[in-house]
């Protein structure tokens, strides 16, 4: 036989060899067979390796979460509970932030990370009488998140959480989730998806990526520029949101959402995403203290009759005001027509009201420690106001954990007073006083009527017949129960 036609015998048996679907090929007689008729030239066919590929993306525990979070809760599998929100009309709900900007590991280095600070705090959050506690996002990445079921991140270990959100519960407290889906970030570049895998069409037109291909429509609310924003009207985005959001309620144990940066995407989505999840309670961070703007939001996100499940906002509009009227001491500020000029004044069962988040904390990771006395006199101030007034109120970790007993002492009476006088989300009030120096106002709870005195007006009081429950610089809560 020639050289050459051996030749071409050993390259057509090397080529049948490397086909894919051909690997049966790869050893046994079929193999025996081909070296045979090769003639003088020997070959050896390589043994599959056993090696793991450095950084797949295909053997990492967060992708086989998402797989099975896939087979449990995907539309064709899962079907979701009927909605029953408590974040409705007389709620009693009073939430705390579980967490501030420099608790994670770039800033703090616990032991259990901050989930573990979280479990080992749960039983005195439940005893200070907070009914929600709002937790940060779980994804590595967290609010720039990358892979959704990668719960190693630099808030601490999976472990570390669950054990967390099980210590809330067994304390009576149930479990906000910050759920951030207006975008995402890629596992090691700017839109490689994993966990869930996406392709890069599912990032919007006008996004600031260069790459290819993307969506053929153009984002319908703000933008992200920090990340890839996403395209909602995408069924595959979809679908895996339900089943991300039905991960954290079934598996991980949250009981609701505080959505992130809801301006990014259209109020109709929160509809779809609480209607396949069922949380208990939810809240949009619109960030806008235009109370119009924060109403039509909420309205949007149920087009059922009454909107009961309708979500709730946190209320922008409350917080600038309260702030501006404490630090001016312009208490006109927060009148509009003997009612609130928040949200609450107008919604306030879907009104989450708060004098301080991680959003808007000075950005000093020694601020916190080192807040001015006069500072924290306003603040305290602000908790007065929103402890005592309709609303859902949340509170700071670190105003109520880190600034001492003495201030603490103080949130944990003002939130006593709420708790004992029974007031609620829609509790009747009307203002009594709103001018420079001094805001006073009148609450109705189910048990105690309830007087609030903001200001220098050192002179005025409720009269005769008031108890008082409770005072500071600045402020002073007065009680008398009710017939």
């Amino acid at each position: 036989m020639p050289i050459v036609s051996g030749f071409f015998r050993v390259f057509f048996a090397i080529s049948i060899l490397t086909l894919p679907g051909l690997s049966f090929l790869s050893a046994g007689p079929a193999a025996d067979t081909l070296k045979a008729e090769a003639e003088p030239f020997e070959f050896v066919i390589p043994e599959p390796s056993s090696v793991r590929l450095e950084n797949s993306p295909l053997v990492t525990p967060a992708r086989a979460e998402w797989f099975r979070a896939s087979s449990l809760y995907s539309d064709k599998t899962f079907k979701p509970a009927k909605q029953n929100r408590v974040d409705t009309v007389a709620s009693k709900l009073i939430m705390l932030q579980g967490f501030h900007w420099y608790a994670d590991d770039y800033w703090y280095h616990p032991a259990k990370g901050w989930w573990g600070v979280l479990a080992d705090k749960a039983g005195e959050v439940g005893r200070a009488g907070f009914d929600l506690v709002w937790f940060p996002p779980v994804s590595n990445g967290s609010y720039y998140p990358n892979q959704w079921y990668n719960a190693d991140s630099q808030w601490g270990k999976k472990e570390d959480l669950f054990r967390a959100v099980k210590n809330m519960h067994s304390s009576g407290v149930k479990v906000v989730a910050d759920v951030v889906i207006n975008h995402r970030n890629g596992t090691r570049d700017w839109a490689d998806f994993t966990a869930p895998d996406w392709p890069s069409s599912v990032i919007v037109r006008n996004d600031e990526w260069q790459g290819s291909p993307k969506s053929k429509y153009d984002d319908e609310g703000q933008g992200e520029h920090g990340c890839r924003d996403l395209d909602h009207r995408d069924a595959l985005v979809q679908q895996d949101t339900k089943i991300f959001l039905r991960w954290l309620k079934n598996t991980v144990g949250f009981d609701g959402w505080r959505y992130d940066m809801v301006k990014g995407y259209p109020a109709h989505y929160v509809q779809l995403y609480n209607e396949a999840s069922s949380p208990v309670f939810s809240v949009g961070e619109f960030y806008d203290t235009n109370r119009q703007l924060l109403a039509d939001w909420v309205s949007a996100t149920d087009s059922n009759p009454g909107q009961v499940n309708a979500s709730t906002a946190f209320d922008f509009t409350t917080r600038y005001a309260l702030i501006g009227a404490v630090e001016n001491e312009r208490y006109e500020m927060l009148n509009d027509n003997g009612r609130p000029s928040g949200l609450i004044g107008w919604w306030p069962a879907k009104s989450v009201t708060y004098v301080e988040s991680h959003d808007t904390s000075p950005r000093d990771p020694n601020f916190l420690k080192n807040a001015s006395a006069e500072y924290k006199t306003q603040r305290l101030m602000g908790y007065a106001y929103i402890l005592t007034h309709p609303g859902i109120p949340c509170v700071f970790w670190p105003h109520f954990f880190d600034w001492g007993r003495a201030y603490r002492s103080s949130l944990q009476k003002l939130i006593d007073i709420r708790k004992r006088a029974g007031i609620t989300s829609t509790s009747r009030m009307a203002i009594m006083q709103a001018t420079n120096e001094l805001y006073a106002a009148v609450i109705d709870g189910e048990n105690q009527r309830v007087v609030l005195k903001l200001g220098k007006n050192w002179g005025w009081n409720p009269g005769e017949g008031w108890t008082l429950a409770a005072s500071g610089e600045r402020y002073a809560v007065w009680t008398q129960n009710l017939p």
